[in-house]
């Protein structure tokens, strides 16, 4: 009987230990610090700060650009589950253009036209293909 629950044991720990290094099963989405799959909330959260901290926003557009983030954010994520479902790459990317169009218009109505050239500059800087080539930041 001890024997068996200590390969219990044993086997428990060594699938808990292959499910962690499988990141719990998670497949894409914004991932922040350790691979974590980030939740729309803290997503919106760390990108308002960043256009804060970037563009110089006053407190109100920070809690409007917060706002409008969190909508994107859900909104994309509930978009793109069905998607990711079918598989269908080229609607995830017309989707992706899409909510992204939507973002920066709504974006453009709350930053001022120095802050709206800042972003223009700071999207160009970080966008995936940049970042792979080492353009980014």
């Amino acid at each position: 009987m001890r024997k068996l629950s200590l390969m219990l044991s044993m086997l428990l720990v060594v699938g808990l230990m292959a499910a962690h290094a499988q990141g719990g099963g998670q497949r894409g989405g914004q991932r922040g610090q350790g691979g974590q799959r980030m939740e729309p909330e803290a997503m919106a959260k760390q990108r308002a700060e960043t256009f804060q901290e970037q563009f110089g926003l006053s407190d109100d557009q920070h809690k409007k650009t917060y706002d409008v983030l969190l909508a994107n954010a859900k909104e994309s994520r509930e978009k793109l589950a069905s998607l990711m479902q079918s598989r269908d790459r080229e609607g995830m990317r017309t989707a992706m253009e899409k909510s992204q169009e939507e973002l920066d218009k709504k974006l453009k109505e709350i930053f001022s036209a120095e802050q709206w050239t800042k972003y223009e500059a700071w999207k160009k800087e970080n966008t995936p293909a940049q970042r792979r080539r080492g353009g980014g930041n």
